[in-house]
């Protein structure tokens, strides 16, 4: 005899099965809608030199970042991916080349490196169904992005290794845009250390996309640590101090205890990488100094440097990357707040508006746009306790202290004679690994000059990236990474915004309008 709740339960499976199957329509309808905005894919690059031919850019202004100055009307030679000579202008009509170029008066620099990106990231903090399904285009659209405006190379500082590896091969193949990468593999942490939201994925997931982070437990599996990170195709070694969070309520949090950094520091100078920790705090900063940790990233920003912290760092064979672009977008501090008159905060206040309207639609898919502006929304209200946004959100008023603190200790260390790099933090909310561009001009302001500005974003990055033998400047057997410019960036840095043409390695990845009429080439070249 049947039950007579049986009707009642096939029903109720059957009503079940109907809401999955309408659940599941509405979602493939939201997600197919959601795809269909995406930009699409650019042209892995433009033109390829034959091998063995060589090239010759003529008639360009050549901007010497080691010496600060404008070689005019000039020639630059390359071939098979490496510089082969810069033409004085008296030789100009004597040199033979396969195939040239009349750059007719154009400025032609090195290819810009940013210094500190997380390549992966889609430049947003609030995710919603859309952003998901965005995911992949943005960060195929980063990397396109970086070509587009000039940055040759990156440094990224924590993405998924597995995954970059991927899209690393496909660029060197010439299969996707984008500039060369530098990766650390994974970043090294302990666990309820920073960054406090990233966790070690489970193991079908680390073996697929690979592991952005690795918790250590002492100095055997620190070493053990590093060894894994290099396995996985890290360049050099990141590592964290900050022992406060720097989301909202700035919650205490672990931090790697002194021998596992020593055994870190030595197990990476064993395989020739170097360490470059993440710091914001005073204490991190001079605990780094102590430790003789080789590099930072970004600047202290609860406190101004003392001169035997300045007298420490410079001292050393430091570099230092403040990443101040990030401040600049999260510092939406109330009106009112003691920080808001302060005129540095007005001109970064300024600019946001700026990086909202022109710079993130320009960057960034439309799943991502709105992400950005609802996080402006939510900071310029003030309502930062909707739902789960303290667990998620920078506090706003940390990013103006590293404003204000942050570029003090910048122009300290820089009057001192530090090496300073250029790079934006590019991933996070309202900054792009290709809008190193942001970075540049913030340092403008805070002092650099102009030659230098340049040489942060080319050869102290270089140095950085231990690639100084090859990329960083023009010179003679240098890789061709070169940024062909309507204007002179040593007279305004803005005019690296102004990008004609991009060569990486000799190949020409970005076309702009005032290159586009240098068609005259000989043996009949056309590019495509």
């Amino acid at each position: 005899m049947e039950s007579p709740r049986r009707p009642v339960f096939n029903k109720v499976k059957r009503i079940a099965a109907l809401a999955g199957a309408a659940g599941g329509a509405y979602v493939a309808a939201r997600a197919m809608s959601a795809k269909e905005g995406l930009t699409s894919p650019r042209e892995p690059f433009v033109w390829k030199p034959p091998r063995e031919k060589s090239v010759l850019l003529q008639g360009v202004n050549i901007i010497d970042v080691l010496r600060g100055r404008t070689l005019r009307d000039r020639g630059l030679l390359f071939k098979d991916g490496m510089i082969t000579g810069l033409v004085p202008t008296r030789d100009l009509e004597k040199v033979e080349a396969d195939i040239s170029f009349d750059c007719g008066g154009l400025f032609v620099m090195p290819g810009l490196i940013n210094a500190h990106c997380h390549t992966l990231l889609p430049g947003s903090m609030l995710f919603d169904f859309d952003l998901l399904m965005t995911l992949k285009r943005q960060a195929y659209r980063n990397l396109e992005e970086c070509a587009v405006h000039g940055v040759t190379t990156v440094r990224d500082a924590m993405s998924l290794p597995l995954v970059l590896n991927r899209l690393i091969r496909r660029i060197e193949s010439l299969d996707l845009l984008g500039p060369r990468i530098i990766s650390c593999g994974s970043a090294i942490t302990v666990k309820g250390g920073y960054p406090e939201s990233v966790t070690p994925f489970p193991v079908f997931l680390s073996e697929r996309l690979g592991d952005p982070v690795i918790h250590v437990t002492g100095p055997g599996s620190a070493r053990e640590a590093v060894r894994k990170a290099v396995e996985i195709g890290g360049r050099y070694i990141k590592l964290f101090f900050d022992d406060r969070s720097l989301q909202f309520g700035n919650r205490a949090l672990k931090t790697i205890d002194n021998e596992s950094v020593r055994a870190i520091l030595d197990e990476a100078h064993e395989l020739g990488r170097r360490v470059g920790v993440h710091q914001t705090q005073i204490a991190g900063f001079r605990r780094a100094m102590k430790l003789a940790v080789d590099d930072l990233e970004h600047v202290p920003s609860d406190a101004v440097l003392t001169d035997e912290d300045v007298e420490r760092f410079v001292e050393g064979d430091h570099h230092i990357t403040p990443t101040s672009s990030a401040d600049m977008a999260l510092s939406m501090i109330p009106k009112g707040h003691p920080l808001y008159s302060n005129p540095l905060i007005d001109t970064m206040n300024s600019y946001r508006e700026r990086v909202f309207w022109e710079i993130v639609p320009a960057f960034a898919e439309e799943a991502v746009v709105r992400s950005d502006f609802k996080t402006r929304e939510i900071y310029r209200d003030g309502d930062f306790k909707r739902g789960l946004t303290t667990r998620i959100l920078v506090d706003p008023e940390l990013m103006a202290q590293a404003i204000v603190n942050g570029s003090k200790n910048i122009q300290r260390l820089y009057e001192a004679g530090a090496t300073v790099c250029c790079g934006n933090d590019g991933g996070t909310p309202m900054v792009f690994p290709g809008s190193l561009f942001t970075e540049m001009q913030i340092l403008d302001w805070l002092g650099l000059s102009r030659a230098d500005v340049l040489r942060s974003a080319t050869t102290n990055s270089a140095s950085l990236l231990g690639l100084d033998r090859d990329i960083g400047s023009l010179e003679k057997g240098k890789l061709a990474d070169l940024l062909v410019l309507s204007g002179n960036p040593l007279e305004d840095v803005r005019a690296v915004k102004n990008v004609e043409a991009v060569f990486r390695s000799g190949v020409l990845l970005r076309r702009g309008p005032g290159f586009s009429q240098v068609e005259n080439l000989s043996r009949g070249y056309r590019p495509r």
